[in-house]
């Protein structure tokens, strides 16, 4: 599955070198970045509200919307009437799904007792969404074979750099595929064209950018609307509405 990553590059068509360029990028970045060692007051969200027993309520029960987004994918992928994709972007769309479904359920369980051990299990599922998302980019815009051998290397990374987070304490690997993961997805999206591409990458973007900027603005918001709402519930719903849009292709019938 490996045998692109040892094709001499003039081999490689233009998109496969684009595809390959990326991901060897998220290892270059990691190699030169000092350790990040995580905030500990990453855990004291704005909105602490109880309801019906239930402890920082707003974040945990915003959740759902990844949990129902996820459903929604897996349901689609199963039904007869669908879209037919290839099989890389097949599998990335299934790692999609299931990565939002379990992503709602870690990120509640963090929220009921918000601390380090916890937040691994919130960490853990999101990596398969980013990997979910940046395998289907790759299989749609570059190829196949590219795509099967990102998906296999982007999911055994995540899973390292959240253990390796928990041994070390240092969060850099983690973060360059989060955010490396993203900067690899524009990157492609800007060098490649394919007019036959459903996947509505723009709003992706769009959504998980505003999913951030409500999370970095989570006290702002709070303080803005007088305690009535805060970023971090935003940033959930958005998030949501980002794997949703590039699940939202499974929605048109097979022709």
């Amino acid at each position: 599955m490996t045998e692109l990553l040892f094709l001499p590059w003039r081999h490689l068509t233009r998109a496969e070198q684009i595809g390959v360029g990326a991901l060897l990028l998220i290892f270059v970045v990691w190699a030169v970045l000092p350790a990040i060692s995580q905030d500990p007051g990453y855990h004291l969200f704005a909105d602490q509200r109880q309801w019906l027993g239930i402890p920082d309520a707003a974040n945990v029960l915003s959740n759902a919307a990844f949990v129902l987004a996820g459903l929604y994918g897996i349901a689609r992928l199963a039904a007869r009437d669908r879209a037919r994709f290839p099989a890389a972007t097949e599998a990335g769309l299934c790692c999609l799904a299931l990565g939002l479904i379990f992503t709602g359920l870690g990120s509640a369980w963090y929220h009921l007792d918000p601390d380090d051990v916890t937040l691994a299990w919130d960490r853990l599922p999101m990596t398969l969404v980013f990997t979910g998302v940046l395998g289907v980019a790759i299989a749609q815009r570059v190829g196949q074979n590219v795509a099967r051998v990102g998906l296999a290397i982007l999911f055994e990374l995540g899973v390292v750099s959240i253990a390796y987070w928990r041994m070390s304490g240092d969060l850099s690997l983690y973060l360059t595929l989060q955010f490396g993961g993203v900067a690899a997805l524009l990157l492609l999206l800007l060098l490649t064209r394919r007019g036959d591409d459903p996947f509505p990458w723009g709003w992706v973007i769009a959504w998980y950018g505003l999913a951030k900027l409500a999370e970095a603005a989570d006290q702002g918001i709070w303080q803005g609307t007088n305690g009535f709402l805060a970023g971090h519930m935003l940033k959930h719903l958005l998030a949501a509405a980002a794997g949703a849009a590039a699940l939202s292709p499974l929605r048109a019938r097979a022709k």
